[in-house]
C-alpha cells in the first residue's frame, strides 16, 4: 500500500512539474506572439500604397531627360543630382522586396508559433526539445524585428531622397521638354 501511495505521489509531482513547465512554455510563446503583433503593426502603419505611382513618375521623368537632353557638356552639380536620382529610383524594387520579405516572414512565423503552441498544449512531439524550439523561434522573431527596422530606415531614406531630388529633376525635365517642343 505504501508503495502505491509513493508511486501515486511521485506521479502527481511529475505531472504537476510538467504542467508548470508547459505553462512557462505557453507564456513564452504568448510573449513571442505579442512581439510579432508589434512588428506586424509597424509594417501595417508603413504600407507603401503610393510607391507604384512614385516609381512611374520617376521613370517618366528619367525617360523625358534621356529623350530631350542633348548636351556635349554638363554641369557637374546637375550630373551628381541626376546620378543620385537614378540611384534613388533604382532603390524602389529592393525596398519593396524587403517589405514583402518582412511581411511574409511575420505571417509564416505566426503560423509556426500557433502550431508549436498547439503541440505544447497537446503534448505532441519531442517534449524534451520544446525549450530548444522556443529559443529558435525567439531568434527568428528577433531577425524579423531587425529586418523590419532596416526596412523602415531604408523607406525613410528613400522618401527623404525623393522629396529632395524629385522636384528639381522633374522641373529640369519639363524645361528640356519645352525647349525641344519650341525647336
Amino acid at each position: 500500500m505504501k508503495k502505491l501511495f509513493f508511486l501515486f505521489t511521485g506521479l502527481s509531482l511529475l505531472l504537476s512539474c510538467a504542467d508548470m513547465q508547459r505553462d512557462q512554455f505557453l507564456k513564452q510563446l504568448n510573449k513571442l506572439d505579442k512581439q510579432l503583433l508589434q512588428i506586424e503593426s509597424k509594417l501595417e502603419e508603413e504600407q507603401i500604397k503610393d510607391i507604384s505611382s512614385i516609381k512611374s513618375k520617376t521613370m517618366q521623368t528619367e525617360l523625358r531627360i534621356k529623350q530631350n537632353l542633348h548636351l556635349d557638356t554638363i554641369n557637374m552639380a546637375l550630373a551628381k543630382q541626376l546620378d543620385a536620382y537614378k540611384v534613388m529610383r533604382r532603390s524602389v524594387k529592393p525596398l519593396m522586396q524587403q517589405y514583402m520579405k518582412a511581411r511574409n516572414g511575420v505571417q509564416e512565423e505566426k503560423k509556426l508559433l500557433k502550431q508549436l503552441k498547439r503541440d505544447i498544449q497537446e503534448g505532441r512531439g519531442e517534449r524534451h526539445r520544446y525549450a530548444e524550439y522556443i529559443r529558435f523561434e525567439r531568434q527568428k522573431v528577433k531577425q524579423l524585428d531587425l529586418l523590419c527596422d532596416d526596412f523602415l530606415r531604408q523607406k525613410d531614406k528613400f522618401f527623404e531622397d525623393y522629396a529632395r531630388l524629385y522636384p528639381p529633376v522633374e522641373a529640369f525635365s519639363q524645361t528640356l521638354l519645352r525647349k525641344n517642343q519650341q525647336r
